[in-house]
C-alpha cells in the first residue's frame, strides 16, 4: 500500500519573509516593468501573464515582514499604471464586485480576529493584492470578447513552448526552472511515475491552469476565432503538458472540459439538466451507506491519487464544523494524520474566514454564473455565444477543481485574473451586447475597448 510522506513544513509556506530572487528573475522583472510602461494599452495584460505563466511564483523581494513577490510588484505595476493613464474609465461596478470586496474585506477582518493581531490583517492585505488586484486587472483590461480573444491566443501561443520545458522535465527529471529557486530541481516522483511542474508552484498547480483553459480554446475554435491549425496545436500542447503531471485532478479537468463543451447540444435543456444532477447527488446521498462526497475517494486516474485524503478533509470539515464556523481556525492538522493539508478550495475558505467567508466565495461563483447565463440568453451572434460558452465551461472546471485543490502560487493570480474577465464579458447592457457580437464578427478590431 502506497503511504504517503509528509515533507518538512508541509502544509506552510516555505518562503514567507524570505528574499528569493535570481538575477535572472530580477532582469525578467525589469524586463516587465518596462514593457508595462512602453506597450500599448491593448497589451498591458501581457507581461503579467507571463511573469506568472513562465517565471516561478515563489520569487520574492521581503521589505522587513512584506513580501512583494514578483506577481503582486507586476499587479500593483498594472493597476498604477491603469489609474494613471485613466484605462479605468468606462468601467461598470455591478454586484460581483461587491461581492469580492466583500469577500476580500471580510477575510482582512477574520485574518486579523483569528491572528489576534494586526499582522493577520498585514498577511491578509497582501493576498488581497493576489486576488482582488489580479481581479481587477482583468476587469480593466478585458471589456470585450475581442480582448479577451486576443489573451486566450497569448496563451495558446505560450502553450507551445512551455510543453518543450515539461518534456525535457518529464525525460530527465530535473526541472529547467528549479535554478531560479521556488521549484525543486529534481522532478517530484510518486509510485514510480514523474511529476513534471515547469515553473508552477506544484504539478497539480500546473495541469489544473492548462486544462482549464482547453474549453476557452476549443469555443475559439468552433468560433473560427484564430488559426484553427494552431489552436489544434495549442490544445494538444495542453492536453500533453496536463499528461506530464500525472496528477488524477488535471486529468479529470479535461473530462470535465469535453463534457461541458459536449452539453452545448444540449443546451436548452441546461437548467433542467442541472437540476437534474442535484437531484441525482441528493438520491444517492440518501441510499448510500456512505456520505455522496465518499465518491471523491474512487477516482483515480494517475495510479498514486489521495482521493481518500480529500473525503477525510471535507468529512472532517463537517465534524469540526464548531471550530472554524465564526472566523475560521488557526490549524487543521489535529482533524487527522495529514490533514493540514487542505485540499479543497471551499474548506480552505471556511478555515481561513469562517462561515461568511465561504458563503461569499460561493456567492461570487454563483453570480458570475448566472450573468454568463443571462448574457448568453441575450446573445444572437454564433461565435460570441461559443465563446461565452467556452468561459462557462472553463469556470465550471474551476469550481469542480476547488473540491480536490485548494490553489497557491501564481494559479490563484491567473484564476482572479479569468474571473475579473468573466465578470467584464457577461455585461448585459444591450449597447455591450451590440459591441460584443460585433467584435466577434470582426476579430481584427476590439470593438468595445478604449484605446
Amino acid at each position: 500500500m502506497f503511504e504517503r510522506q509528509m515533507p518538512d513544513h508541509f502544509g506552510g509556506a516555505l518562503w514567507a519573509d524570505q528574499t528569493l530572487a535570481h538575477p535572472v528573475g530580477i532582469a525578467a522583472l525589469i524586463a516587465a516593468l518596462v514593457a508595462l510602461v512602453v506597450l500599448p494599452r491593448r497589451y498591458a495584460m501581457l507581461p503579467l501573464i507571463l511573469i506568472a505563466v513562465a517565471l516561478p511564483g515563489a520569487q520574492r523581494i521581503a521589505v522587513l515582514t512584506l513580501d512583494f513577490t514578483f506577481i503582486r510588484i507586476v499587479i500593483l505595476a498594472t493597476l498604477a499604471l491603469a489609474a494613471a493613464r485613466g484605462h479605468t474609465r468606462g468601467l461598470r461596478l455591478g454586484l460581483p464586485d461587491l461581492l469580492i470586496g466583500l469577500w476580500v474585506s471580510w477575510g482582512m477582518i477574520a485574518g486579523g480576529i483569528l491572528s489576534g493581531g494586526f499582522s493577520g490583517v498585514i498577511s491578509g492585505a497582501g493576498g488581497a493584492i493576489d486576488t482582488f488586484g489580479a481581479y481587477l486587472v482583468g476587469r480593466i483590461y478585458i471589456r470585450s470578447l475581442a480582448d479577451l480573444r486576443h489573451l486566450l491566443l497569448w496563451l495558446s501561443l505560450i502553450a507551445i513552448p512551455m510543453l518543450a520545458f515539461f518534456l525535457v522535465e518529464q525525460f530527465t527529471g530535473r526541472n529547467l526552472f528549479g535554478f531560479f529557486g521556488g521549484v525543486p530541481e529534481e522532478t517530484m516522483v510518486r509510485n514510480g511515475r514523474l511529476r513534471a511542474q515547469g515553473p508552477f508552484s506544484h504539478p497539480l498547480m500546473a495541469g489544473v491552469f492548462w486544462a482549464s483553459l482547453l474549453p476557452c480554446i476549443a469555443a475559439l475554435w468552433m468560433a473560427r476565432a484564430g488559426s484553427r491549425p494552431g489552436l489544434v496545436l495549442a490544445m494538444a500542447c495542453m492536453v500533453l503538458i496536463v499528461a506530464n503531471t500525472a496528477s488524477s485532478t488535471p486529468i479529470v479537468a479535461v473530462l470535465l472540459g469535453i463534457g461541458g463543451m459536449g452539453v452545448y447540444l444540449l443546451r436548452r435543456y441546461l437548467r433542467l439538466m442541472v437540476a437534474g444532477g442535484l437531484a441525482c447527488l441528493v438520491g444517492l446521498h440518501m441510499v448510500m451507506d456512505k456520505p455522496v462526497w465518499h465518491l471523491i475517494s474512487r477516482i483515480d486516474l494517475s495510479n498514486g491519487s489521495t482521493g481518500w485524503h480529500r473525503y477525510n478533509l471535507i468529512q472532517q470539515s463537517i465534524n469540526h464544523f464548531n471550530e472554524w464556523w465564526a472566523f475560521g481556525t488557526k490549524s487543521t492538522g489535529h482533524w487527522g494524520w495529514g490533514l493540514q493539508d487542505i485540499t479543497n478550495q471551499y474548506v480552505l475558505e471556511g478555515v481561513s474566514g469562517g462561515l461568511l467567508q465561504l458563503l461569499l466565495f460561493v456567492a461570487l461563483l454563483t453570480c458570475v454564473f448566472l450573468r454568463l447565463g443571462r448574457t448568453l440568453r441575450r446573445t444572437r451572434n454564433r461565435a460570441a455565444y461559443w465563446l461565452l460558452w467556452g468561459v462557462g465551461v472553463s469556470l465550471f472546471v474551476h469550481c469542480m477543481s476547488f473540491l480536490a485543490v485548494s490553489y497557491f502560487g501564481q494559479l490563484v493570480c491567473l484564476f482572479f485574473i479569468f474571473l475579473g474577465s468573466a465578470v467584464a464579458v457577461s455585461e448585459r447592457s444591450p449597447s455591450t451586447v451590440r459591441r460584443r457580437e460585433h467584435a466577434m464578427a470582426h476579430p481584427g478590431t476590439a470593438i468595445g475597448s478604449p484605446g
